[in-house]
């Protein structure tokens, strides 16, 4: 069985090896931080068993990418892994042939309960596990954003659009959809505006 991980995010990707190495005995994991690999193990002669995919990667768009790499792999099992599980988020991701979707804030057992099943041919959405605390918001918040966030929380604190925001990054405005519930997510808040006033507390802005 061949698994292939894609994350760009080192600690998350060690954590789902060994999940994955106690879940599926024997099998090849292939870790990709990036679309160029994914893109390679997508054209190899042996072809995934499963993909466990992010959304947000470098190289990646998954409005664009997604539904090719849905054409390219059409019977393998592709699940969704992302921190963000708004309703909307994965309405989209389920109808552009995603086999589920899985939060990665979700219990551990409960995450390997999803991909078992998933493997046995069931469609599987999973979102926060309802024991799961929230992240904790400190001081060092801001900094624990990529790049990408920090960018996008400059120009909510503008007060700007995700369609203006996406004008601004030449990006879609699905992939700022999901940058902007990643931030929230990571800072702790529930909006936009209480993103921007807790960024302008601490001299974000």
């Amino acid at each position: 069985m061949k698994i292939l991980l894609v994350d760009d995010h080192p600690v998350f990707r060690n954590g789902m090896m060994t999940m994955l190495g106690n879940l599926f005995e024997n099998a090849e994991i292939v870790e990709a931080g990036d679309a160029s690999v994914l893109n390679r193990e997508v054209e190899a002669e042996i072809k995934p068993d499963l993909v466990l995919l992010d959304l947000i990667f470098p190289g990646f768009d998954a409005p664009r990418d997604f539904p090719n790499l849905r054409r390219a792999l059409p019977l393998t099992p592709i699940v969704v892994v992302s921190m963000v599980s708004e309703n909307t988020l994965v309405d989209d991701v389920m109808s552009a042939g995603a086999n589920g979707f899985v939060s990665k804030s979700a219990r551990p057992d409960d995450i390997s309960a999803a991909f078992l099943a998933i493997m046995d041919g069931e469609s599987v959405i999973l979102r926060a596990s309802h024991e799961a605390s929230p992240l904790p918001v400190g001081d060092d918040a801001l900094s624990n954003l990529t790049g990408r966030q920090i960018e996008v929380l400059r120009y909510i604190s503008q007060g700007m659009s995700n369609k203006e925001i996406a004008r601004e990054l030449d990006i879609s405005p699905f992939t700022v959809r999901i940058h902007v519930s990643a931030l929230l997510k990571s800072l702790g808040v529930a909006s936009r505006s209480a993103a921007a006033s807790y960024a302008a507390s601490r001299g974000f802005v």
